[in-house]
């Protein structure tokens, strides 16, 4: 019987051997599932560690985007306003000018009127001579009285002319009328000398 023990006993070694191998092994797997399921733990931990940051980072980035909009909109608004406040300050300024010039040409005419009216006052005086020139100088103060006639419309068209002159031209409205009446202021002193008085 002993043989028979010691031969299973022997018989069993390889069995046993099994056994502790896969025990051994289970344990060694057991403790490599054990590290793994360490390992992967630590993996999610880390990935949430690491989301949370991108979250954070996200976060802040969007406030700064959001910040740099409203700015960028309060930016815009300004030269809105900016602009309007300009447009409205040329507008202002630009209206004053027009009502300066306005008065400008008002004055004006009312000044080249009242040369105007003197000058007809000093042809009134002289055409109640008129008709008493002698024969020989009627023919010459009649054109004379005609070229009169002819200048005062011109100056008349010279005065309206003030109403449509600009900056640019009114100088030059300015010096026509001067200059006609002056041409006007001439011929009337020639009928006076011509008519004695």
């Amino acid at each position: 019987m002993d043989d028979s023990v010691e031969g299973m006993r022997l018989s069993s070694s390889p069995v046993s051997a099994f056994l502790l191998v896969a025990l051994l092994g289970c344990s060694h797997a057991e403790e490599e599932k054990a590290k793994l399921a360490e390992l992967q733990k630590k993996a999610d931990e880390r990935i949430a560690q690491v989301e949370s940051q991108a979250k954070t980072k996200l976060a802040d980035v969007q406030k700064e985007l959001d910040a740099v909009k409203a700015e960028l909109t309060k930016a815009k608004e300004q030269t809105a306003e900016a602009v309007k406040s300009a447009q409205s300050g040329a507008e202002e300024q630009a209206k004053a000018a027009e009502a300066a010039l306005g008065k400008a040409r008002q004055a004006f005419k009312e000044k080249a009127r009242l040369e105007l009216a003197d000058a007809n006052k000093e042809l009134a005086e002289v055409q109640g001579k008129v008709g008493k020139v002698p024969a020989k100088s009627k023919a010459a103060v009649t054109a004379l009285m005609q070229d009169i006639q002819k200048q005062q419309k011109t100056l008349a068209k010279d005065i309206a002319a003030f109403d449509a002159a600009t900056l640019d031209t009114f100088k030059t409205v300015d010096a026509q009328v001067k200059k006609d009446m002056a041409v006007l202021k001439a011929k009337i002193r020639t009928v006076r000398a011509k008519v004695g008085s």
